[in-house]
């Protein structure tokens, strides 16, 4: 299980599947532990009903109802559940202001002597998008609409990000990481991506194992690997395709639906 997570699938790649991480940059990841793992655990989807009951007689009314009716809905299958838990070594992308400057933004176009000269120094600065709302939500048709409507133009000088240091405890993570494995013997694709996208919609609105995370965002609770046996993915399983590019091209699937495809 220890060559599986970290050498074969990657510590990194599974955890890029439940985190996006916006403000710090992974430097180094280890296993620091398996805290549970549990074999074909269920996952039964609650069935969730919401509306208005109205009645017109005797007296109107109108009742709302929020019902929840448990292991009610479909079931899927999870063939290995693992918490993982990882321990990262990374380093802060925040970058903190330094200071702000103002200028009138005449000033920092240099002075604009016609509509087309205002459009160009403009597009210099800002992304065509930025530059049509301007236009647009100012009411400027001409030179004169421009100047009579005072603009500045501010500049966010920001510091760099500090030097990563590896023995600086700021720097320490742990990550959980929920790690689903369903394996697929037979040579399918269409029906294991159904599986298990049916099984992590299921999770998701159950029950989320992720706790706070203050680095960026989450992407999902649970990251999905679907394992294949390799002896069945042979030369020209699909027509002029060979093996390794078949193998290539399910990872690409997989990747693309954020799930991790491996081959033993």
């Amino acid at each position: 299980m220890r060559d599986l997570l970290t050498n074969q699938l990657g510590l990194s790649t599974l955890l890029t599947l439940i985190y996006k991480l916006e403000d710090v940059e992974l430097k180094q990841v280890e296993l620091a532990g398996v805290q549970r793992r549990e074999f074909e655990f269920p996952a039964f989807e609650t069935i969730y009903t919401s509306g208005i009951n109205e009645q017109i007689m005797p007296t109107a009314g109108r009742i709302k109802v929020d019902r929840s009716q448990p292991r009610n809905g479909r079931l899927a299958w999870v063939d290995v559940l693992l918490d993982v838990l990882v321990s990262a070594k990374v380093a802060s992308k925040r970058m903190p202001i330094e200071k702000i400057t103002t200028q009138d933004l005449i000033d920092k176009l240099g002075g604009v002597t016609s509509m087309t000269d205002l459009r160009n120094k403009l597009a210099a600065l800002y992304p065509p998008s930025v530059v049509d709302a301007f236009f647009n939500q100012l009411g400027i048709s001409s030179v004169d609409d421009f100047k009579s409507r005072p603009a500045l133009f501010l500049e966010f000088i920001y510091q760099a990000p500090p030097p990563f240091d590896p023995n600086d405890p700021k720097n320490a993570r742990n990550y959980k990481v929920n790690v689903c494995v369903q394996f697929q013997a037979e040579f399918k694709i269409g029906e294991p991506l159904q599986t298990a996208k049916l099984c992590r919609s299921i999770l998701e609105n159950e029950k989320d194992f992720v706790q706070n995370f203050d680095d960026g965002e989450i992407n999902t609770p649970y990251a999905f690997v679907v394992i294949f046996a390799d002896s069945a993915i042979v030369d020209g399983a699909f027509p002029n395709l060979t093996a390794a590019q078949i193998k290539t091209d399910i990872k690409s699937l997989f990747q693309a639906e954020r799930m991790v495809a491996h081959f033993v």
